[in-house]
């Protein structure tokens, strides 16, 4: 399970920087660091859950202190003409709950934002469109089960949004669900879920990761055991005919070939198009216990089967112990980003993959760390891709300081 860590920040600052270390370079094409958001005041979890969208980014701080003490908060920036050198935050989310957890997850597609609140009895989401200033929440998203007061991931595109409850028994039994929303015809209004993913499985972990592409969602569960062995796996579900409505078990039940026990695969997840990535943080590259690794899955040209290993894993070149590669991934088209929050003394790293056209395979093009990054600052613990735009969390910026704010970087795409 993910840590939740006392990190954070009250006020902000913003920084525009060139320098980012780059290994692996693919020729041509780099990313480098844009700007950074840091806070003045710690224990927040301030980069706990990131998530951007065109111009757009969201950051939460799930124990953050506005409204009241440790409740948690969101916070909104946008790029102005598209210039992330140029940050302005135009919106402070809070929750009406005043109980702790309001933005451990957090998702955007155009301009509407999801926010987790775990502060709540049954867990809910909140659901703002264009937010500004101290905005309230257009609509409140609950469950018609029980959940077991924890969202542990969010993922949207366009009028549809999911949210990944681990702990939820949606049949009567503990093994968490994925629970779908489509927003009504007149807008979003408050409402319980238009239909419920389950596993067929128990003590799961279903739903610890969620990503949604087109008709396609991917949902994580790191705890299944395979033929005997608690290695974890990911599903895909592939929306129905007549539209997300009901309780549907999965299309596709993702494994690993060569999964280890403890791998934990399935703590990330993201679907773009046909290509599913998967991340094993606690999969053991030879000697590297706890290197990590990303799966990937690529729809056959007969069709997704039932069960199916991966086309392609992905690895560091450099492989070390304990960096926890994949504890976050986003993968956008032929990129795909990977978080490996604990390398370098727990400093924290963002691997670049980039798809070459004969198919996903090998290690990863290119390296990106903060210039001010040091040890404990886990960088990579949270990531998010949009467009030509990288965005990290970095919740134990800056360590060894009275105060641990927290911080998200932006990388962009240079030439």
């Amino acid at each position: 399970m993910k840590t939740t860590l006392a990190l954070g920040l009250l006020l902000f600052c913003f920084s525009a920087l060139a320098e980012t270390r780059l290994v692996h370079t693919a020729p041509g094409t780099t990313f480098q660091q844009l700007a950074e958001i840091t806070g003045t005041e710690g224990g927040d979890d301030f980069g706990l859950s990131v998530a951007v969208s065109g111009n757009t980014l969201v950051v939460g701080a799930p124990l953050a202190s506005n409204d009241c003490d440790n409740c948690g908060a969101a916070y909104v920036y946008t790029a102005a003409n598209g210039d992330w050198t140029n940050l302005t935050q135009v919106a402070t989310l809070t929750p009406p709950s005043g109980q702790t957890g309001f933005g451990n997850a957090v998702a955007i597609n155009g301009d509407t934002i999801v926010i987790g609140d775990d502060g709540v009895e049954g867990a809910v989401a909140y659901v703002y469109v264009n937010p500004s200033g101290n905005a309230t929440a257009t609509a409140v998203l609950t469950t018609s089960v029980e959940t077991g007061d924890v969202i542990a991931s969010i993922a949207i595109q366009g009028g549809t949004i999911v949210l990944g409850m681990p702990f939820a028994i949606p049949e009567g039994r503990a093994e968490g669900a994925a629970f779908v929303y489509v927003e009504p015809s007149t807008g979003w209004a408050n409402m319980t879920e238009s239909a419920k993913l389950i596993s067929t499985d128990e003590n799961t972990d279903f739903g610890y990761s969620v990503s949604i592409s087109n008709r396609n969602i991917a949902v994580g569960a790191p705890e299944v055991a395979i033929d005997g062995v608690e290695q974890g796996a990911a599903y895909l579900f592939v929306e129905p005919a007549g539209g997300w409505n009901g309780t549907w078990g999965p299309t596709t039940e993702f494994e690993a070939s060569n999964g280890t026990r403890k791998a934990v695969i399935g703590t990330s997840v993201s679907v773009s198009g046909d290509t599913v990535a998967v991340g094993a943080p606690d999969e053991a590259e030879g000697s590297a216990v706890n290197e990590g690794a990303i799966y990937i899955f690529t729809e056959p040209t007969s069709g997704w089967p039932k069960t199916m290993t991966e086309t392609a894993e992905l690895t560091a070149s450099n492989a070390k112990a304990g960096s926890q590669l994949g504890y976050s991934v986003a993968l956008s088209g032929r990129t795909l980003i990977a978080g490996a929050p604990f390398e370098d003394s727990q400093q924290g790293l963002v691997y670049v993959f980039s798809e070459p056209a004969s198919g996903w395979q090998g290690a990863e093009t290119q390296v990106v760390s903060a210039p001010d990054g040091a040890a404990n600052e886990i960088i990579g613990y949270s990531v998010s891709l949009g467009g030509e735009v990288i965005v990290a969390g970095g919740p134990g910026w800056p360590h060894g300081s009275l105060s641990e704010n927290g911080a998200a970087y932006v990388f962009g795409k240079t030439q």
